[in-house]
């Protein structure tokens, strides 16, 4: 992407360019009128001075020596026919280069002893192929003596002019809409930025607010539903263990059960992220990664064997320690291998890689990767698994960021593979 002031440089270099080339041809034809208006000045003064100091001096016999020593002022019979008096355009033959040279020429007539004589007076006048390829270069010099200019003024002033918006750019990259400090905006005495400035503070303050009752919404709810959730459940197994209870209602009572145990899992994992959005979590402890995932995958024997799960985790010989809430990284751990198991293909593959700073986790699935933007959104659901609540990857997502680690996903050799950076 091209920066502002970039940008405004090719603006700037483009309209200097063809302003340039624009002015080229009222340029030249200017120069042009006012060289020869100069030369034609020069002729006059020549045939000013011939008349005032050599004339009355010069005789009949010294014209030919006159001639001879003279280029450009020739004493000539007055049988020439010309125009006398007017300045006017003429080509000569230059006998050293043998080529036609433009001049600008002047016949007057004169006496010398009482016989007359025309007086001509020329100047050799530059060839239009010489004045474009000068002008030419001129403008190249201008051109490029002006880019340089502008670069650095633009540099210069522009930095200085817009310092306030890229500070306020900064700013706001900065602003993490879970925690409660706001930005804070530098003084300008810029208008414009100072209204940029006021507008982004009312836009945030908005936003804080709508996300504090949606927030609070969220917790209310998931706390009011956990008790008659649990009443629900107790009923539903009271109700199973019924001794009259015929078989087609009893699978409609353990069908009730489990969409209740989901709703149960929804409301905890509510629970649990508007906990990691508060920032309830503060306790951090040394924790060894190694000791949590052999605690942890256990846990999963029962469903890896119900899919005919092939498991290998390749945990280093050195203990790798990070600075964590204990129960945090268990649940991270715990919900990267239970989606790695859900969303695998049945005697599927799942791998776990532990290095210093650094787990990995892959598993066979759909040959086709996840959409990143989505996959650590809440309710997000990325395949189509029942049992899937939209809520593992956004807890895994809230909890790194709680702990200033990274999660990243790729789809290496056709496998879905998540990485955490510690």
């Amino acid at each position: 992407m091209n920066q502002l002031l970039n940008r405004t440089l090719l603006y700037y270099a483009f309209l200097a360019t063809t302003l340039l080339l624009l002015s080229a041809p009222l340029f030249y034809s200017q120069m042009q009128r006012l060289y020869i208006d100069d030369v034609d000045e020069a002729i006059n003064l020549r045939r000013e001075e011939f008349q005032r100091y050599h004339l009355p001096l010069l005789q009949k016999k010294e014209v030919a020596i006159w001639n001879k020593y003279n280029r450009d002022i020739w004493i000539l019979p007055d049988t020439i026919t010309q125009p006398v008096g007017q300045i006017q355009e003429a080509v000569f033959l230059d006998t050293l280069h043998q080529e036609w040279e433009p001049y600008r020429v002047l016949y007057d007539r004169i006496a010398i002893n009482r016989q007359p004589f025309m007086l001509r007076i020329r100047i050799n006048l530059v060839e239009s192929e010489d004045l474009i390829k000068a002008l030419v270069k001129l403008y190249i010099g201008l051109l490029v003596v002006l880019s340089g200019v502008l670069f650095v003024l633009t540099r210069v002033v522009s930095k200085r002019l817009w310092k306030p918006f890229y500070d306020t750019l900064h700013q706001i990259e900065k602003f993490n809409i879970e925690q409660p400090a706001l930005p804070v905006f530098p003084d300008t005495a810029i208008m414009e930025f100072k209204q940029l400035n006021t507008g982004l503070i009312s836009l945030i303050n908005a936003n804080l607010k709508a996300y504090q009752r949606q927030k609070e919404f969220t917790e209310n709810a998931a706390h009011e539903l956990q008790t008659p959730l649990a009443v629900f459940q107790s009923k539903l197994d009271l109700l199973l263990q019924h001794p009259s209870l015929l078989e087609e209602q009893a699978a409609i009572i353990a069908s009730l059960y489990e969409t209740a145990s989901r709703l149960s899992r929804i409301n905890k994992n509510l629970l649990l992220l508007a906990k990691l959005g508060s920032r309830q979590f503060y306790e951090r402890q040394a924790v060894e990664v190694g000791t949590i995932i052999t605690e942890v995958l256990p846990y999963f024997t029962e469903q890896a064997q119900q899919k005919n799960l092939h498991i290998q985790t390749h945990l280093p010989d050195q203990p790798v320690w990070v600075q964590a809430h204990k129960g945090l990284l268990e649940i991270m751990i715990h919900n990267l291998f239970l989606n790695a198991i859900r969303h695998n293909v049945a005697s599927g593959s799942i791998s776990l890689h532990l290095i210093q700073k650094q787990l990995t986790i892959n598993n066979t699935g759909e040959t086709i990767p996840l959409e990143e933007e989505l996959l650590f959104e809440r309710f997000a659901k990325t395949s189509s698994h029942v049992q899937s609540s939209g809520l593992g990857l956004a807890i895994v997502h809230q909890i790194c960021q709680l702990h200033g680690w990274q999660v990243m996903y790729q789809f290496p050799n056709q496998q879905h593979q998540f990485t955490v950076n510690f």
